[in-house]
């Protein structure tokens, strides 16, 4: 099985878990087996001494962060990975489709070897950087609140209504 990255949600600070409540309460939609947490005493999870075998979530927590930063595949900034080859890989054509999602951009494009559909979130303020490096074949209108476009959805209802004729209040 590949690199896995845990979430680190679960975990209460300063609780002592056996290896069994890891396995079956902490991480039983990952099927972990506690074979799994015993190699991760041998490569480095801090244990209490004594019987059974106790680990305080914040060393469980600091253990699970660092083994999931190094499973991280880190890209350059014109770079995604590519779940089909992979690998980092750079943009087909440099063509890119951009969505604004709340306070960040998520990009997709095709991987230059497969042509398989690859995705990676930028910061919004990394726009003006992506339309210098690449070409940006679909994109939802992106809205600054500092320059608000001209066209805005009231402005077309306000349109569409001046040519209908003027209804008196009912009350």
């Amino acid at each position: 099985m590949g690199k896995r990255n845990y979430s680190l949600k679960g975990i209460k600070y300063w609780w002592a878990y056996t290896i069994d409540e890891i396995c079956e309460e902490l991480y039983i939609e990952y099927k972990l087996h506690p074979q799994t947490v015993r190699e991760w005493i041998k490569k480095g999870l801090v244990v209490i001494n004594g019987n059974p075998i106790l680990i305080y979530g914040y060393e469980l927590k600091k253990f699970l962060m660092k083994m999931n930063e190094s499973n991280r595949f880190h890209t350059e900034f014109d770079e995604m990975f590519c779940f089909t080859c992979k690998e980092a890989t750079h943009f087909y054509k440099k063509q890119i489709k951009v969505d604004h999602i709340e306070s960040r951009l998520n990009v997709k494009a095709r991987c230059r070897q497969c042509k398989g559909v690859m995705n990676k979130g930028y910061k919004l303020e990394d726009y003006p950087k992506l339309r210098r490096l690449f070409i940006i074949v679909d994109e939802l209108e992106l809205y600054d609140c500092d320059n608000p476009p001209c066209k805005t959805h009231i402005e077309a209802q306000l349109e569409t209504h001046l040519n209908e004729p003027i209804q008196k209040e009912l009350f």
